[in-house]
């Protein structure tokens, strides 16, 4: 078992849900796309983020 899967572990039971409901997949994602968009929010001057991308959230 690598880390990931020991924090994934550990966030599906604080939570309480299972890894159906809360896929690997999708703590990946709120562990870096979403927390990196909201801690560079919080960082930037104005609230305006210092590189703007026009994206929908896919990486491919």
């Amino acid at each position: 078992m690598i880390i990931l899967d020991c924090i994934a572990t550990t966030v599906r039971e604080k939570l309480g849900m299972s890894s159906e409901e809360l896929p690997l997949v999708k703590i990946l994602q709120g562990g870096t796309w979403s927390a990196g968009r909201k801690i560079a929010a919080q960082l930037s001057t104005g609230g305006v983020l210092p590189i703007q991308i026009d994206s929908d959230g896919k990486v491919f």
